[in-house]
């Protein structure tokens, strides 16, 4: 769990333009091979997009991944509030999440496009979609893992 501690969770919409050229690159789920996470702690930032509008809005604080139980959001900033996505009712993330890390590529390739970047510096890009056809496409844009030996940055 510490050696995963600086994993970043962002949460924005529209694609980083640092991260574009994974998505010319689609891969297999099958032939990529991501490291396992255990329980992981770390902070989030969010940026949101007011509807008709240019304004942003900016949040973050802690996330916290519980292996076979769930993912909670506890915004810090700019009101304290938590989200989780631990129940039955309310686990779409989580399975997102769950599904990446059992390496279910039943679940990826029913949903997902996948898309797979390792540059010569060894750093790799794993990028999801949401295929049209999946019901995740309309409350997802896409999520992006970056890593070495240890994942450091999951973008949502």
């Amino acid at each position: 769990m510490k050696k995963i501690l600086s994993l970043i969770v962002g949460i924005i919409f529209g694609i980083s333009a640092g991260y574009a050229d994974v998505f010319s690159h689609p891969s297999i789920p099958q032939n990529i091979i991501l490291p396992q996470l255990e329980n992981v702690s770390c902070k989030f930032t969010q940026s949101k997009t007011i509807p008709n509008s240019t304004s942003l809005i900016n949040s973050g604080g802690d996330f916290k991944f519980i292996k076979d139980k769930g993912v909670i959001f506890e915004t810090k900033f700019p009101i304290q509030m938590t989200t989780s996505y631990t129940s039955d009712k309310n686990k779409s993330i989580s399975s997102i999440i769950t599904a990446i890390n059992q390496k279910n590529y039943a679940y990826i390739n029913k949903n997902f496009k996948v898309f797979y970047e390792k540059k010569s510096t060894g750093i790799w890009t794993l990028a999801l979609k949401p295929l049209d056809t999946s019901k995740i496409n309309s409350h997802l844009d896409y999520i992006l893992i970056e890593g070495e030996k240890y994942i450091n940055r999951i973008e949502i």
